[in-house]
């Protein structure tokens, strides 16, 4: 095979994965409003994270890079494995006061499948992405001198791992958050 050839064929794969449109509504339904009452724990029903853009998944072209020979032309293009989303205000909760510094959060995630700390194809649910959750740090939103209680917040940080995924689609899972006190 030529030199142009490989070129041709790699330019196009590249193209059609840089082209390639990923669809999906992002939607943030809030089942409750700010919580109310002490120790109300407030999240959404449903949240759904937006699709992943080629961006994510291509890296960057290099411009500097250069071919030694033609065998660099046939070695695979790289590809980013694990896509990190976000989510710092997933709950919300009222507490008092002298307990704000005291809190902690625990996250588990498990995909509709049943499995453990993955989400899973909402069409295919022999296929899964693991997932890593870190937890960020609860901040204090507002206070209320009245009730002497504050309004705290806090989120998790998404590690999904795409490595093992088989099949395109929707992925979803039920995160559980859990509040303790230290």
């Amino acid at each position: 095979m030529s030199p142009n050839k490989i070129i041709s064929c790699l330019s196009m794969t590249i193209a059609l994965l840089v082209l390639t449109e990923f669809r999906t509504s992002a939607q943030f339904v809030f089942g409750n409003a700010e919580p109310t009452e002490i120790n109300q724990l407030s999240t959404p029903q449903r949240l759904v994270i937006p699709a992943l853009a080629p961006s994510e998944i291509v890296p960057a072209a290099k411009t500097s890079e250069s071919v030694a020979n033609e065998e660099d032309l046939l070695t695979p293009p790289r590809f980013n494995t694990v896509i990190i989303r976000e989510l710092p205000a997933l709950w919300q909760m009222r507490v008092p006061v002298e307990q704000v510094g005291l809190l902690y959060a625990t996250y588990e995630i498990r995909g509709e499948n049943g499995r453990r700390n993955a989400v899973s194809n909402e069409q295919r649910s022999d296929s899964a992405a693991q997932v890593l959750l870190e937890p960020l740090p609860i901040i204090e939103i507002s206070r209320d001198q009245n009730t002497n209680t504050a309004l705290i917040q806090g989120g998790v940080r998404l590690k999904i791992d795409i490595s093992s995924t088989e099949f395109a689609g929707a992925y979803a899972g039920d995160v559980t958050v859990t509040l303790n006190q230290r």
